[in-house]
């Protein structure tokens, strides 16, 4: 079946319409332990907050990175490594548990949970696959070809103008690498399907529905990617002249804005392979 964009960008708004808490909670649960451990960080003059900190911090990036005002700068690449484990170990259980649930309102097994236990379990290898890969692309696109890009662009461009399109390149690619892989654990919660068929279906569809998927991500993730271009082009600014410890509260700004979204996203993904039969 063909693609229409009229369909993605009704489903990106029926996603927001449609905004229902129980189908949200498993990302909210993944959000309150970050919440956790952003909290802990304010609370490193005592011992038990810096058993848990420490050991993270050290195994992410180094002890140097515990001093303080320092640790502060480091915080949100601290907490993007946590956010990817909690993503991987948990999100591979709590988002096809999401999108089940959402699935449910149409499906009156579901609803009565008959087949969720199932469904969810066979979704959870190919979610987990799909997280780590896209975390491994990232990494890689990040470390090795984002620079070079930002670079050029800076280069054929003037002043904060050039500055500003090479961080927008670098963020719309890493969100490209999300897309791609996201509706691989859409596939894999649909009724009878298996994890290798699941992967494939929902790389096909991802490829199929690329485009439309990334703008509606965009769409949903402005207020988060509004929050991180502040933090990293005003960070140190705001640390030097504010407080390091802001920081702390723009991240959870950033946290807040960015689980919604998360949601958002697999819930119009989710209604759009619906919408434009995703499994044929």
């Amino acid at each position: 079946m063909k693609l229409s964009f009229v369909d993605a960008l009704g489903s990106a708004f029926d996603s927001l319409r449609c905004f229902r808490w129980r189908e949200y909670a498993p990302f909210f649960w993944m959000l309150a332990i970050e919440g956790v451990c952003l909290a802990l960080t304010t609370q490193l003059q005592h011992s038990w907050a810096m058993t848990v900190i420490a050991p993270i911090a050290k195994a992410a990036g180094g002890e140097d990175n515990l001093h303080y005002p320092p640790f502060f700068a480091y915080l949100p690449i601290l907490l993007g490594w946590v956010e990817g484990v909690i993503y991987s170990v948990l999100g591979c259980v709590l988002i096809p548990l999401s999108l089940l649930r959402l699935y449910s309102r149409t499906d009156r097994a579901l609803s009565l949970g008959a087949g969720v236990a199932g469904r969810l379990a066979g979704a959870v290898i190919p979610t987990l696959l799909a997280t780590l890969a896209g975390l491994g692309a990232i990494w890689g696109w990040q470390r090795h070809w984002a620079p070079a890009v930002s670079k050029w662009i800076a280069e054929h461009s003037t002043g904060s103008t050039g500055v500003f399109l090479g961080w927008m390149a670098t963020t719309v690619g890493s969100y490209a690498i999300i897309m791609l892989l996201l509706y691989v654990p859409i596939a894999a919660v649909q009724y009878r399907t298996n994890p290798v068929r699941a992967v494939f279906r929902g790389l096909r569809f991802g490829i199929r529905a690329w485009i439309p998927t990334i703008l509606f991500g965009l769409f949903f993730g402005i207020p988060s990617l509004l929050v991180q271009y502040l933090l990293e082009k005003q960070g140190g600014h705001l640390i030097s002249r504010v407080a390091p410890e802001i920081v702390v509260v723009f991240l959870a700004l950033y946290v807040t804005f960015s689980s919604v979204a998360t949601y958002l996203t697999y819930s119009a993904g989710a209604r759009f392979y619906t919408i434009s039969r995703g499994d044929e």
